[in-house]
């Protein structure tokens, strides 16, 4: 290629440049290209040439493109430009499809004059497709395509059809083969390595992340420190193994499950950094992750981090190839966090809810944290160990919150709803949690002696809890046995009437001697010194509920965790109607019911009562059962 800076589109394929290729580099993204660039690009051409049709010296202008010659000599690297120049294989092609014009368009001859380096179907489906007209001769659907790339060239191909089937649309050839011209910054110094000039120029771009430059290094420096020494030869093919392992990797960090559960250990600025976004290129937030396990106090977060690569070793010429290993350590270890039944939920649960807390471990206080929970992975000696350093964290952070745990459950009388958000979640979600791994017990038959746990005796739990439900979600505390008539949003209603009504409906049974009937009479005592004629005041109903608070009214033994809209919605629903309604909407896969909300109601579905009440024993027993579970829990052998 001639040392002309600026070239035509012409000069650009003339002839593939004597046979020569333009190769993307595997480390280069994939083609991004859609109807809309395109469209613009064709539109402005037009513009153009309306305005310019007879200014001969005139050109159009598409930027730079950045080459760095192969050593073979059978072409170049194509270090920016992809995009422009894979856009103009395709209008070339479609020009030549339509208007036949074998002499105007015999400069661009050759399917092959660029080359993927590594995604071989996308060469092919140029050339096959693209390059002989195939394409255009059936409508183009670009949702039916197998892959990425080849969903944007179809969606590119379709919109240069489009643009040229409307009448009003018109483009001389010679606008586009020889007054279109491009800035060509052929770079032959071969002191400078490929991805520091990819990083020099694209650095300061908006559609550039972190994530590209990360994988610039690790392509090009890794296999050159992986294989020397008489092994050169087996660089380029290495290369290409890196590039796709990334590519397989990058596809399941974008996973929504997989991002959700692990940006839960990112601090609470999420490592801000405006080159790095793993929404749109999944794989950074791994690349935060490994900042996270292995930075240095004085290290910063960003990509000058890994451009040294990391020495865990005495050699200093392998440091790239050891920070791809540790990478791909890392990733094939958080591949096992998630996939793991009993890690996933363990890791989660202590995570979500305790991210930050303090606790004493392996003889020393640590933070909970990403850092210190892979510090406890990589000290180790078995999945096992890991477990039982996990739970035993758990364990002291449980008691630590509350020194009398399993009494305050016990009780009935104690005043869980309102008063700790976070106490009556974290053992709400500990059922849930205990449910999915196989340690939940049913302890409602009193003769039944609690099991001895241990490690070994793990067995695998019945379902997966969703990421978002290691915390409260969208979830609201309900009490189980309604509270008050037509509570919403908070506020209690002060009509005596629907008082009345309320408590007659709840508190009925046909046994006039029993607990629950004195229960009723009291509450409608309290009620009979209201005036009828003015709404309850405030005094009046604190003491309806401190009264139903003796029947255990706020007991965690009465409170789920439910769906917000399902709250709202049922307002104070009795328990038989709700029950019918929730197991309709789980059963419809409309709303999710957390596992231990479901085994609540689950035993009055079980129940051959016609009518189903929740009531003192119900609150009482299952408050029992909490404990028990939770006392289980604690006495799991390490």
């Amino acid at each position: 290629m001639s040392d002309n800076i600026l070239k035509s589109v012409k000069e650009i394929f003339s002839n593939a440049i004597e046979n020569k290729k333009y190769v993307i580099p595997s480390y280069q993204r994939g083609y991004k290209w859609n109807r809309e660039d395109v469209t613009k690009l064709l539109d402005d051409l037009m513009s153009f040439e309306r305005g310019n049709a007879n200014d001969k010296n005139s050109f159009y202008c598409i930027q730079n493109i950045t080459l760095v010659p192969l050593k073979d000599g059978t072409g170049w690297n194509v270090i920016d430009g992809q995009q422009r120049l894979t856009t103009l294989y395709i209008l070339l092609s479609y020009l030549r499809y339509k208007f036949k014009d074998e002499k105007t368009l015999s400069f661009f001859s050759s399917p092959d004059c660029i080359r993927y380096d590594v995604r071989e179907s996308t060469r092919e489906f140029l050339s096959e497709q693209i390059f002989s007209g195939t394409v255009w001769d059936n409508d183009i659907n670009p949702d039916e395509a197998s892959s990425k790339d080849l969903w944007y060239i179809l969606d590119v191909a379709k919109g240069i059809k489009d643009w040229f089937d409307k009448d009003e649309n018109h483009l001389t050839l010679n606008i586009i083969t020889d007054r279109t011209k491009l800035i060509v910054n052929n770079i032959s110094n071969n002191t400078v390595s490929e991805e520091v000039i990819f990083a020099g120029l694209n650095g300061g771009k908006v559609d550039l992340d972190g994530a590209d430059l990360v994988r610039a290094i690790l392509i090009t420096r890794s296999a050159k420190q992986k294989y020397k020494d008489g092994f050169e030869f087996k660089v380029p093919e290495y290369r290409a193994k890196i590039a796709l392992e990334l590519d397989g990797m990058n596809l399941w960090w974008g996973e929504d499950e997989q991002r959700k559960f692990f940006e839960q250990f990112l601090p609470g600025n999420e490592l801000e950094n405006s080159i790095f976004n793993h929404t749109l290129h999944p794989i950074g937030l791994l690349y935060k992750l490994y900042y996270l396990a292995y930075c240095r106090d004085d290290e910063k977060f960003g990509v000058e981090f890994f451009e040294n690569g990391r020495n865990f070793n005495t050699t200093q010429d392998d440091d790239h190839w050891e920070l791809y290993e540790s990478l791909m350590n890392l990733h094939h270890s958080l591949n096992m966090w998630f996939s793991d039944y009993k890690l996933y939920h363990w890791i989660g649960y202590l995570v979500f809810r305790f991210k930050g807390q303090r606790v004493e471990i392996e003889d020393k206080k640590i933070t909970i944290s990403f850092k210190s929970i892979w510090q406890i992975w990589k000290r180790s000696d078995t999945q096992t160990d890991f477990l039982g350093k996990l739970l035993l964290c758990i364990q002291r952070l449980l008691k630590n919150s509350n020194d009398e745990l399993i009494e305050t459950i016990k009780d009935v009388k104690t005043q869980w709803y309102g008063k700790d958000p976070n106490g009556i979640t974290n053992v709400l979600i500990l059922m849930d949690v205990l449910f999915c791994t196989g340690l939940y017990r049913d302890f409602g038959n009193k003769d039944k002696k609690m099991p001895v746990l241990e490690l070994k005796d793990l067995k695998k739990g019945k379902y997966r809890l969703p990421v978002a439900f290691f915390n409260k979600a969208g979830d609201q505390f309900e009490h189980i046995r309604s509270c008050s008539p037509n509570e919403k949003e908070g506020k209690d209603v002060r009509d005596k009437k629907e008082w009345e009504e309320h408590i007659n409906n709840v508190y009925s049974t046909v046994d006039h001697n029993s607990e629950e009937s004195q229960m009723k009479d009291s509450l409608l005592e309290i009620l009979q010194k209201a005036p009828d004629d003015l709404d309850l005041d405030d005094i009046i109903i604190e003491k309806l509920n401190q009264k139903m608070n003796d029947y255990g009214q706020h007991s965690i033994g009465n409170i789920a965790l439910l769906d917000g809209h399902i709250n709202e919605s049922y307002q104070n629903q009795l328990f038989q109607e709700k029950i019918q309604r929730i197991f309709k909407e789980f059963m419809l896969n409309e709303r999710y019911i957390r596992p231990y909300t479901m085994i609540l109601f689950e035993t009055k579905i079980n129940d051959t009562d016609k009518v189903w009440r929740w009531t003192k024993k119900d609150i009482q027993d299952n408050a029992a059962n909490i404990a028990k579970n939770v006392e289980l829990f604690f006495n799991i052998k390490l």
